[in-house]
């Protein structure tokens, strides 16, 4: 059947979906969600299968919105900055250690956004924001935007969000910075030091 949600409540994860002409209502549960990558909201068109329970309301299951199996803005953004960020090494000579630091910093990051929710949902001690924006700003920001879209976790929150691209800007601009004369020989120095 097909339809659209009329009401949505995305704090509790329930909503509505008119059906039939808006002859049905139907109960829509974020659980029922064939494809969890888009929560759903008011005015999306959605497929889904249909049951009454025994007190006449109408449920639905295996709900489909539709649209909603395109790549989310943020992930591609990661993707293209990724393929753009190893082209640039490879073509100017770059120092081939930042896939590995952006590998690994996404890794730890979205880690962290992992275990922080899971701390959120049971009431536990929370991982402090300022710590997950330094991960995102040292390069974990691609870990960050997965983790955000995996989990929903502080992917809507203010200011959060806001400082989180403020940190992705600064960490893209010093990459580029990199490729100066200044910033190659900043690097030589920091990789001569370690090493």
């Amino acid at each position: 059947m097909k339809g659209r949600v009329v009401e949505w409540n995305d704090s509790k994860g329930y909503g509505f979906i008119s059906a039939l002409n808006g002859e049905l209502k139907v109960f829509l549960h974020i659980s029922t969600l064939k494809n969890k990558n888009r929560r759903p909201k008011v005015g999306d068109e959605v497929s889904f299968d249909i049951n009454e329970e025994i007190k006449g309301r109408f449920n639905a299951n295996n709900v489909s919105i539709a649209g909603a199996n395109t790549i989310p803005s943020t992930i591609m953004f990661c993707f293209i900055y990724l393929v753009l960020a190893s082209v640039a090494l490879v073509m100017f000579n770059g120092e081939k250690m930042f896939l590995v630091l952006y590998l690994g910093m996404s890794l730890l990051t979205y880690v962290m956004y992992a275990i922080d929710k899971n701390a959120a949902k049971k009431g536990n001690w929370r991982t402090p924001e300022n710590t997950l924006h330094v991960l995102s700003l040292l390069g974990g920001w691609p870990g960050a935007l997965f983790a955000q879209n995996q989990f929903r976790h502080k992917s809507k929150k203010q200011p959060f969000k806001t400082i989180l691209w403020i940190t992705i800007f600064v960490n893209i601009g010093a990459f580029a910075w990199t490729f100066t004369s200044s910033g190659t020989m900043f690097v030589q120095n920091i990789i001569g030091n370690v090493l």
